[in-house]
């Protein structure tokens, strides 16, 4: 477990080809982002036989160890005593694991677990040999009249494209908090512009005449595509453009060789999102997602304290 090189970022990749967030190129995304890569991995006479990227940011007063992608893990112990030891070594304080496009199900760790959180994702099996037929009526419907209308699909990186996408993602993030999903976050610029450059991602967007109604990024690996994010037009939706999207990129990935799509998460208060993608024919897929507290006691109670003269408007910290 250390500093993450290209040499050992690939082996861990080889082990989950179809994962792209255990690849090199995602390992610069996070780094031009600002964090410093970190590869976790368990070794047998010298082979990798699980593994991941982790990414370290540090504060003012705590360090951070950020799991985007937990691997599957076939020795529990050793790995997590091998995390929680290194994040100790690094004066980390706090342990995230997240579980996208993983496929192990359990975090199974429950030593100085702070919280925990259910998710799931959808997993398209691009093995199917024919998508159209796993797909349910409304999506062929929404997907014919997308056609009728002209709509066709795109492969862009142009800076429009770029901005174009960030637009339309968040604007879908604003329609999803006005029906009263709970979401803090939002799409930036940067990121896309990092997932593009690092080569660790496309955009593909639905177009009618000179209007791009959706827009997709999806994250790439060997084998593998994640629905990063996305973003539909109020036109889009009457026409049916983000199915389309959806459908004609799952396509385009299995004619390039690609073993999986996931079409990312949903929260299980978004039964819509949930339905459009079990529509897709995906398979849902129970995961889970928690953060660890690893530091000190006295750093513990220094953090409190912090945030606790945060709560007062005015009075500096130290003051």
């Amino acid at each position: 477990m250390a500093d993450a090189t290209v040499d050992v970022v690939e082996r861990i990749a080889a082990t989950c080809p179809e994962n792209p967030f255990a690849t090199p190129q995602y390992m610069e995304v996070r780094r031009r982002l600002g964090s410093q890569p970190c590869a976790l991995w368990i070794e047998n006479d010298g082979v990798i036989v699980s593994g991941c990227l982790a990414f370290l940011t540090r504060g003012r007063l705590n360090a951070r160890i950020e799991i985007t992608s937990l691997p599957l893990i076939h020795d529990k112990d050793l790995f997590w005593k091998g995390s929680v030891d290194f994040c100790r070594r690094q004066s980390v304080s706090l342990l995230s694991v997240h579980t996208c496009a993983s496929i192990e199900p359990s975090i199974g760790h429950e030593s100085k677990k702070l919280d925990h959180r259910r998710r799931s994702e959808y997993r398209l099996d691009l093995s199917e040999p024919d998508l159209w037929n796993i797909m349910n009526r409304r999506h062929h419907r929404l997907i014919k009249r997308a056609r009728a209308a002209g709509v066709s699909l795109q492969r862009m990186s142009d800076e429009g494209a770029r901005l174009r996408h960030t637009e339309l993602a968040n604007m879908s993030l604003d329609r999803r908090r006005g029906r009263g999903d709970n979401i803090d976050c939002r799409i930036e610029l940067e990121d896309v512009n990092a997932f593009l450059d690092e080569g660790a991602g496309e955009i593909f967007q639905a177009i009618c005449g000179d209007e791009v109604l959706s827009s997709l990024l999806i994250a790439r690996s060997k084998t593998g595509g994640y629905a990063q994010s996305s973003g539909t037009s109020e036109a889009g939706r009457r026409l049916g453009s983000s199915h389309f999207v959806f459908y004609e990129v799952g396509c385009l990935l299995q004619s390039e060789g690609c073993e999986v799509f996931n079409l990312g998460g949903a929260d299980e208060q978004s039964v819509g999102l949930q339905d459009f993608k079990l529509g897709l024919g995906s398979v849902r897929i129970e995961l889970e997602s928690a953060n660890f507290y690893t530091g000190s006691k006295l750093k513990k109670f220094a953090t409190k304290a912090a945030a606790f003269l945060k709560s007062f408007p005015g009075l500096p910290i130290g003051a």
